[in-house]
C-alpha cells in the first residue's frame, strides 16, 4: 500500500509547524537514527525505528512504510500507543505492533528499534548457542542469553491457525507477547531479526549497532570451537599426500641447522 501524505495538513508550503521544540528536536534525532542505522548497515531497505511522543506519552513517532534511508521530515507518523493506530491518518504500517507493545508494556522505554540486521540470525533462528556480550559496548546484550520470539510457540488464541504465518507482529496480541518476553534491552525474533529498547534514540541506535557488532564477534569465535576436530582432519589429508613432508612426526634426526 502506498501513503500519499495529505498536503493540505502536512506539505502546504503555507502550512506552518506547529510541533514544540520538543517534538522538533525529537524529530531531528528520529531522521538522524534512520539515516545512521542505515549508514552503519543496521538496516537495509526495512526495518523501523519510532520515539516517544515528548509531547504526549501516550503516542509515539515512527516513518511509515519507507527505506529508512530515504526518510525525510514528510514520511514521520504519530502513532497512538494504546492501539497503534496512526493519528489523523488512514496509514498503518504492519509491524507498528512492536513499537506500540514495547511502549505500552515499558513506560520508562522512550525508544525502539525493529532491524532485519543478518548477523543476529544465526542466533535468533537457534536456541543451543546462546547469545552473550562479547564486549564492554554491548550491554543491550547482557551475560543472560538474549531471549527469541518464536510465532511457532505462540497459542492459537493469539495467531489462529487461519492466520496468516509469515513471521510478521501483525497484531496487539503478537505485540503483547514479544514484548513480554524481553529480559534485556534486546531481543531476537526468530527467521525476522532483532528488537531493541532504550531510554532515548541515540541509545537505541548505538545498542542496535553493538548488538550488530556483538553478534559479528561471536560468530568469528565459532571456528575456534571446532580447532581440535578440524585440525585432525587437516593432519590426516596432508599426511596422506606425498607432496607434504613433516618428518619430525616420523622421528627424522637432528637437521644440520641444530634443529
Amino acid at each position: 500500500m502506498r501513503f500519499t501524505p495529505n498536503r493540505n495538513r502536512r506539505n502546504s508550503a503555507h502550512c506552518s509547524r506547529k510541533n514544540s521544540a520538543n517534538v522538533t528536536a525529537a524529530g531531528i534525532d528520529l531522521l538522524d537514527a534512520n539515516h545512521i542505522l542505515h549508514f552503519l548497515d543496521v538496516v537495509d531497505a526495512f526495518g523501523h525505528v519510532s520515539v516517544r511522543n515528548p509531547a504526549n506519552s501516550s503516542q509515539f513517532l515512527m516513518s511509515y512504510a519507507i527505506a529508512p534511508a530515504q526518510t525525510t521530515s514528510q514520511h514521520i507518523v504519530t502513532y497512538a500507543i494504546n492501539n497503534a493506530t496512526a493519528v489523523g491518518l488512514t496509514f498503518n504500517t504492519s509491524v507498528r505492533y512492536i513499537h506500540s507493545e514495547i511502549y505500552k508494556k515499558f513506560p520508562t522505554v522512550l525508544a525502539v528499534v525493529h532491524t532485519h540486521t543478518q548477523e543476529i540470525l544465526p542466533f535468533a533462528n537457534q536456541a543451543s548457542v546462546p547469545f552473550l556480550s562479547q564486549m564492554h559496548t554491548s550491554p543491550a546484550v547482557g551475560d543472560v542469553g538474549v531471549p527469541i520470539f518464536d510465532i511457532r510457540a505462540l497459542t492459537t488464541s493469539i495467531l489462529p491457525t487461519t492466520a496468516l504465518h509469515d513471521l510478521l507482529v501483525r497484531n496487539e496480541a503478537m505485540g503483547d507477547a514479544l514484548a513480554a518476553k524481553f529480559v534485556t534491552s534486546s531481543q531476537h525474533l526468530r527467521g525476522h531479526g532483532m528488537a531493541v529498547r532504550s531510554g532515548s534514540v541515540r541509545e537505541v541506535v548505538f545498542n542496535s549497532y553493538y548488538v550488530k557488532q556483538d553478534a559479528t564477534v561471536q560468530l568469528q569465535g565459532f571456528p575456534a570451537r571446532r580447532f581440535p576436530r578440524a585440525w585432525s582432519l587437516w593432519v590426516k589429508q596432508v599426511d596422506n599426500d606425498p607432496l607434504y613432508t613433516n618428518d619430525l612426526r616420523n622421528k627424522a634426526p637432528p637437521a644440520a641447522t641444530g634443529f
